[in-house]
């Protein structure tokens, strides 16, 4: 029985009365085709969902809260998850943007936003950190512009400061930061240098996820092959206020080592893809063609999860989708916990899933999966090379 057919049935049999699938998270993108900036390594270019948008300014400027609150409604009338993580484009350019996120916050128990940060004014920052259960994941390659140069051309260099400062103004007012280091040829060298500079100013507040260019822009700009990250490794204990457990830098290391995966991942078995406008993708990682939209198909999740022909790309003993080999993301965590190389304990550490329904959640699923978990497991053992 295919891997996907496996997690079909028993995610199938945990639907509740309502008819809903228990996820761990929504990951909602909205207008993720209008950003300020032009990062040389954005996979949403890559996946040819970069537009010329010809109303992009009234999409800005025109206050759309309401319909994404509508798609929320829809993908919950067959989903519940207890954690919203989201993004754009860059999400806090759009008007109704912080708005949309109070709103969301009475409706979940962890809401995150990823940002690339320089939309964090100080009213919106207080805004934010009032909520009280909202957290930020800022986009952000190392401390230096250089470690930047990937993320801001020279046009738009300025920008450095302004990130940095709002950071600062970010941590200063208690929010809880996720920090995402897209490792490429200018800054595989500089994350421990990053490091220290998070440790000495934000220890305890700020935390470090650095992983690979994914995707095709990997061979052009990608770290070369070598043990970057072990000195990290090595002085886990020293960093470990500002890093994510040990078990995912560990793992992030290995695959610099040779720049291919050897994980395995069941991250589209805890999640789906939702757009702003009602479309849903099978992996929240790599965007293939929509598998439908819910505005015309309320049902899409319930009966597509785990059917659908895109699932053959993410859910195989091994991965056969190119993109998969060379990817790396946050959500390997989730993929750590279930392999049993990361404790419920290390995981609630995180800041995305300290919730006690992110936790029930979690370990509600690894029960339900853990037959196909270690039957996924076995397999890659007794396969030669890559995972």
């Amino acid at each position: 029985m295919r891997l996907k057919e496996q997690f079909r049935a028993a995610m199938t049999t945990a639907v509740s009365e309502g008819g809903r699938l228990p996820f761990l998270v929504n990951d909602m993108v909205i207008e993720e085709q209008l950003c300020q900036m032009r990062c040389s390594y954005c996979l949403t270019e890559e996946f040819n969902l970069l537009m010329d948008v010809p109303d992009a300014r009234l999409r800005i400027t025109t206050d759309r809260s309401q319909d994404w609150l509508e798609i929320l409604d829809l993908y919950h009338e067959h989903v519940d998850a207890p954690i919203l993580r989201l993004s754009g484009g860059e999400f806090f350019w759009l008007k109704g943007s912080t708005e949309f996120v109070k709103e969301a916050s009475n409706r979940y128990e962890t809401v995150q936003v990823i940002t690339n940060g320089v939309f964090l004014n100080e009213r919106r920052i207080e805004a934010l950190a009032s909520m009280g259960n909202v957290q930020l994941n800022i986009s952000l390659d190392g401390h230096t512009l250089e470690l930047n140069r990937h993320r801001l051309p020279p046009k738009q260099a300025k920008l450095h400061d302004v990130i940095m400062r709002n950071l600062g103004a970010a941590a200063e007012a208690g929010l809880q930061i996720d920090i995402q280091s897209v490792l490429t040829d200018a800054n595989y060298h500089g994350q421990l240098e990053f490091a220290e500079y998070l440790r000495a100013r934000y220890a305890g507040r700020t935390t470090l996820y650095f992983f690979p260019v994914r995707g095709d822009t990997a061979e052009r700009m990608g770290p070369p092959p070598g043990d970057h990250l072990m000195p990290l490794v090595d002085r886990y204990d020293e960093f470990a206020s500002v890093l994510p457990p040990r078990a995912y830098v560990e793992h992030v290391a290995t695959q610099l080592q040779t720049n291919v995966r050897t994980l395995g991942c069941f991250v589209p078995a805890t999640m789906a893809q939702l757009f702003g406008q009602g479309d849903v993708s099978a992996c929240p990682h790599a965007w293939v063609k929509p598998m439908g939209n819910l505005v015309g198909d309320r049902s899409l999740l319930l009966d597509q999860y785990g059917s659908h022909q895109h699932y053959d790309l993410f859910m195989h003993d091994r991965p056969r989708f190119g993109f998969c080999k060379t990817c790396a993301t946050p959500s390997d965590v989730i993929n750590l916990y279930f392999l049993d190389r990361l404790t419920l304990e290390e995981i609630g550490s995180t800041h995305l899933y300290s919730g006690p329904k992110s936790q029930a959640r979690l370990q509600e699923l690894k029960e339900r999966f853990r037959p196909t978990l270690c039957g996924a497991t076995a397999a890659a053992a007794g396969v030669a090379g890559p995972y």
